[in-house]
């Protein structure tokens, strides 16, 4: 299946983003800067592109895979489309701008951020909805003392 229907799988799904994110912007870091395959291989267009489109694809993936909300998945989708067309911008200068611009980075860190603000039942919808967890949190939620996404990931 394609969704994550456990606790187990969604820390799966974190460590993939997480090693997407290293891999394409973060194996060495100078500062603040990180470079990865992303920035490396931006030297051939052709080369970091298809690298960039296929990282940006995974990562999207696994958004799919968290049940993450569409607006998120199209905001990830915008950054990692600029960050796959950077190395386009010119010989030296898409190089430059496509190691600056971690988009990998980027995407990577908002769904991390979405995910770390949605809770997670494991279990039916009709189960859980009878629980005393899930009505504690839906009064917080309902009172304003909470800003979450609920999310059942089913049986």
């Amino acid at each position: 299946m394609i969704f994550a229907k456990s606790h187990i799988e969604l820390n799966n799904v974190r460590n993939s983003i997480e090693r997407i994110k290293r891999v394409s912007d973060g194996l060495v870091k100078i500062g603040p800067f990180g470079f990865g395959l992303d920035a490396v291989l931006s030297v051939s267009p052709q080369l970091g592109a298809a690298y960039s489109g296929l990282a940006g694809l995974a990562l999207l993936y696994e958004a799919l895979r968290a049940r993450a909300a569409p607006m998120v998945m199209v905001e990830m989708a915008m950054i990692l489309i600029l960050d796959t067309l950077a190395p386009y911008l010119g010989k030296g200068f898409g190089t430059i701008v496509d190691s600056l611009f971690t988009g990998h980075k980027w995407a990577a860190d908002m769904l991390t951020k979405h995910m770390d603000e949605t809770i997670y039942f494991e279990g039916d919808r009709g189960l859980v909805m009878g629980s005393a967890e899930y009505r504690d949190l839906m009064a917080r939620i309902r009172a304003g003392k909470e800003k979450r996404r609920v999310v059942f990931l089913g049986v």
